[in-house]
């Protein structure tokens, strides 16, 4: 089955990748370069990746809205542990690891999500959203009814969808100006 540009769009399909290895490589050349040729590439590729983000903002910010009205059924929690990956300025960033497994319409489906925010963060707070998961009894989560699949511990909005807003409608006005040289750099 084809996948949807929304899908594209949104990371969500491998196709995706067709559009950010290449972006890899072009943005810095041409940042690094003086070939104006690939100046436009870059900046037409970056007003892409804007117009994604701001898609991916637009559409994840429904769907976290959505979640708050989802259908909720009791889970059984398979595994708790904490994930860490290196933070910006050296240090550890940590996030809860949760796998749960629940049942609709007689079929098993399995969630990961604590909640939307794809966040990591100091070590104490990830190790609280784990011991409120596992003292959690029942543990209830939201799924979406179109798609079970798609379910969350801890549903709605977080900060992270408003960046992601605010991301790529930065990026789709600061990219034109750019270009045309209404913002210039030196």
């Amino acid at each position: 089955m084809a996948d949807s540009f929304l899908d594209i769009a949104t990371g969500r399909s491998t196709k995706a990748y067709w559009f950010f290895i290449p972006y890899m490589f072009v943005a810095p050349a041409a940042v690094f370069t003086d070939y104006v040729w690939l100046d436009h590439i870059g900046w037409a590729m970056t007003l892409v990746m804007g117009f994604f983000i701001l898609i991916t903002g637009v559409v994840t910010l429904n769907e976290a809205r959505a979640s708050k009205s989802w259908p909720q059924t009791i889970a059984k929690l398979k595994s708790a542990s904490l994930g860490y990956r290196s933070g910006s300025k050296g240090g550890l960033l940590y996030y809860p690891v949760v796998k749960v497994e629940f049942k609709v319409d007689g079929q098993t489906y399995s969630g990961t999500e604590y909640d939307f925010s794809a966040s990591a963060e100091q070590k104490y707070k990830a190790e609280q959203k784990l011991q409120e998961i596992k003292q959690t009894h029942p543990l209830w989560v939201y799924y979406n009814p179109k798609d079970p699949a798609m379910n969350v511990i801890h549903p709605g909005v977080t900060l992270v969808h408003f960046i992601r807003l605010i991301l790529g409608l930065g990026i789709m006005v600061i990219v034109p100006l750019s270009w045309l040289g209404i913002i210039q750099y030196s």
